[in-house]
Formats: structure tokens, C-alpha cells, sequence
């Protein structure tokens, strides 16, 4: 069996905010690891993930940007209205 500690961090895919009753929330990332494919990416914690901070800041970044790209959605209108 392999630990994440015996991975090299290829990529950020994705995060997630964890909510549980009792516990502080706390994120997650998606980790695509070199030479696994990606079926073997896992959930890694933030604090479990000292190891590629530069990918994380990299990662979060690119999802800022994107944002930023993103045209704001149509909460709460009448869609039609705009038609």
C-alpha cells in the first residue's frame, strides 16, 4: 500500500469545503499524482498537502481567474424578463 507521503504531486484538480457536525471545517483538495492515472487522484486535506503548497497557490489562482472570466448568473430574476 502507498501513502500519500510516497507521491509526487502532479496537479490541482479541484476543492472542496468540508462541513461535519462537531468538527471545524475544514478544505480539501483533489491531487493528481505523477505516473497514476487520474482514476488513482485522491482527497488530500489542506494541512496534509505542506508538500505542494506552490501547486495549491498556483491552483487557486487559475480558479480566481476564472471566476473573474465567469459572467454572473441570474440569481433570483426573472429570466424571462431578459428575454
Amino acid at each position: 500500500m502507498t501513502t500519500s507521503f510516497d507521491k509526487e504531486v502532479d496537479s490541482i484538480k479541484a476543492k472542496r469545503k468540508v462541513r461535519k457536525k462537531r468538527i471545524p471545517r475544514y478544505a480539501e483538495y483533489f491531487v493528481k499524482w505523477k505516473v497514476l492515472p487520474t482514476s488513482e487522484a485522491s482527497w488530500e486535506k489542506d494541512e496534509s498537502s505542506w508538500r505542494c503548497k506552490d501547486k495549491i497557490a498556483k491552483f487557486e489562482q487559475e480558479e480566481l481567474a476564472r471566476a473573474m472570466r465567469t459572467p454572473p448568473t441570474l440569481v433570483g430574476e426573472n429570466v424571462m424578463d431578459r428575454v
